[in-house]
């Protein structure tokens, strides 16, 4: 009878080794890596502004600010937005289209965004600072503490072990934007996923997804990267996308090989 039950166990718990171990694969099949983009195929001076675009800027960060202007119909206007910066004292925030715009417009909201100033125009001229999207209501959308976001990375294939301090937000609803922004720092500063192979970049395509709580995924190929500018880079945050943080956390595919 022993033998038996002994037989039992070792048999349920091989069985759910198995059944974790193709969880796992079926995630990381799901990423299409053949159909990544890879980062050979991106200019040295793009690799250089995405690189500075998420590990030298600090974002733009703001609560409960409010406008009534704008430059053209899909963007805000914060006129002497910068009390104490060294270039800048507007901010533009550009969205996709008008009714994104006005849906903030005469509201209070906080604010987290790359910014950019090449090629930014609408506030005072060469006084003028530049995000896409990142805007969140403020009114009932603070938590009471703030929530770290579980982060689960594969290195060809390999899981690795990610600290819960690396993606933060202290609101409700959050933009992608200030999510992935925390996470591709996060990459810059620990895997050099902007660095060139010459100076010790060893990634070569990786993809990035935000799981929600119903069960809505969110993808970004992080070489998959629109010019070799901030002003076009960032435009995969013109849609303001928003998600719950609650029940949210993220899954991360990097591969090294070159092929």
């Amino acid at each position: 009878m022993k033998k038996i039950l002994a037989f039992i166990f070792t048999f349920f718990t091989f069985i759910c080794l198995v059944g974790s171990n193709v969880s796992a694969n079926e995630n990381i099949n799901l990423t299409n890596k053949e159909n990544l983009h890879k980062k050979s195929e991106v200019s040295r001076l793009a690799l250089d502004n995405m690189r500075h675009n998420y590990l030298d800027r600090e974002p733009v960060k703001a609560e409960n600010k409010m406008t009534e202007d704008k430059f053209l119909g899909n963007d805000l206007l914060f006129k002497n937005f910068f009390s104490s910066h060294k270039w800048f004292n507007d901010l533009l925030i550009q969205f996709e289209n008008d009714e994104t715009a006005n849906k903030f417009k005469s509201k209070n909201v906080d604010i987290y965004g790359l910014e950019y100033s090449l090629n930014c125009y609408g506030g005072e001229e060469s006084k003028t600072a530049c995000t896409y999207g990142g805007v969140t209501l403020h009114d009932g959308n603070k938590l009471e503490s703030e929530k770290q976001i579980p982060i689960n990375l594969w290195i060809d294939g390999t899981q690795k072990k990610v600290s819960l301090d690396k993606v933060k937000t202290n609101k409700r609803e959050v933009t992608v934007q200030e999510l992935d922004a925390q996470a591709r720092l996060f990459l810059q500063k620990d895997l050099n996923l902007y660095t060139t192979d010459k100076l010790g970049g060893e990634i070569q395509k990786g993809i990035i997804v935000f799981h929600t709580y119903d069960n809505n995924e969110i993808t970004y190929d992080l070489f998959d990267i629109n010019g070799e500018h901030p002003e076009k880079q960032l435009q995969i945050y013109k849609d303001n996308k928003t998600v719950s943080s609650q029940n949210l956390h993220i899954d991360i595919y990097l591969y090294k090989d070159k092929e």
